[in-house]
């Protein structure tokens, strides 16, 4: 099983950024996400400010053939952007999360199990997600990820 935790729901601040959004064909997502986070790096080294948090992307929507994305990186001061690069403010609330490891690849099957929890426990989503790269340069098995997704709680279980 990818899953290495708990689940848990965990009530986060709002947090500023910078970050790219872009919407690609599915079959472009890792090169957009990996030029992305370069393109990034490359703009905070430039302004002199470090990363304030690993490399995340948010999912606005994910079909079949499409992506809308958001790649950033969290930062302790504001930064104002250029170009494609936008300032970014991750919204403050509730949300679940879990810990995977392994190979990208194996990151739907987390998202299954979520929809399950959520039923059971009675919370919606969004529809939103969230992922956070925690180590990179490693075996695809060993790629540790953060799995976020904003939800709220179901009125009388319903």
């Amino acid at each position: 099983m990818p899953r290495i935790s708990d689940w848990l729901v965990m009530q986060r601040p709002e947090e500023r950024g910078v970050a790219i959004r872009s919407q690609v064909p599915l079959k472009d997502l890792e090169n957009k996400i990996t030029e992305s986070r370069d393109k990034l790096e490359a703009y905070l080294r430039h302004i002199g400010i470090r990363p304030a948090g690993n490399f995340f992307v948010t999912y606005h929507s994910f079909s079949k053939k499409a992506v809308d994305l958001e790649a950033g990186f969290l930062t302790a001061s504001k930064a104002a952007g250029r170009e494609e690069i936008m300032p970014v403010t991750k919204r403050a609330g509730l949300y679940l999360t879990c810990i995977h490891q392994g190979a990208r690849q194996t990151i739907p099957a987390v998202y299954r199990e979520m929809d399950t929890w959520l039923q059971d426990h009675h919370f919606s989503t969004t529809g939103e997600s969230e992922e956070i790269y925690l180590n990179e340069n490693v075996q695809e098995a060993l790629l540790i990820t953060q799995i976020l997704i904003p939800i709220l709680e179901d009125v009388n279980g319903e």
